[in-house]
């Protein structure tokens, strides 16, 4: 009995020493993995980060001069911080009559053309030679982007 006892601690001993190793030895594999391998790159083409952790738009395209009907679009200025992109453009009438309020659909577009995301704006009156600002807020971090189209909605 007392045999039995011994063998069994002894038993229990055995395979204790054999999940440490096995443990250990799982872990080092891990070690020997390069940093990249194990890092998910996280590339914004089209962003700069401020100090304050702000990120900002720097396409070229997205941020050029666009035309929407009689309306110019300039100035454009995309941000995101704290899972909220927010997007402020001037938009100067060119026309000769007043612009009217209306809701414009603005499409986010990625790299390749794809559709981002959509957001609707209010564009509002605008008198002949007049600059207004348009401010559209969209939750969630989409300002990598490399252009966008702005349409009536509807």
């Amino acid at each position: 009995m007392k045999r039995e006892k011994i063998g069994l601690i002894i038993l229990l001993v055995v395979l204790i020493a054999i999940i440490i190793v096995i443990v250990v030895a799982s872990g080092k594999e891990e070690e020997n993995v390069p940093k990249e391998q194990n890092e998910v790159v996280n590339e914004e083409k089209y962003v700069t980060e401020l100090e304050d952790e702000t990120k900002v738009n720097t396409s070229k395209d997205f941020n050029n001069t666009k035309r929407y009907g009689e309306l110019e679009i300039s100035n454009m200025y995309f941000t995101e911080r704290n899972g909220q992109s927010i997007m402020l453009a001037d938009v100067t009438n060119t026309g000769k009559v007043r612009h009217e309020v209306e809701i414009v659909k603005i499409t986010i577009l990625g790299e390749k053309g794809e559709v981002i995301t959509e957001v609707n704006a209010v564009i509002g009156k605008i008198e002949p030679g007049e600059t207004e600002q348009i401010n559209a807020t969209i939750y969630g971090d989409v300002v990598n982007a490399k252009d966008y189209t702005i349409e009536a909605e509807g």
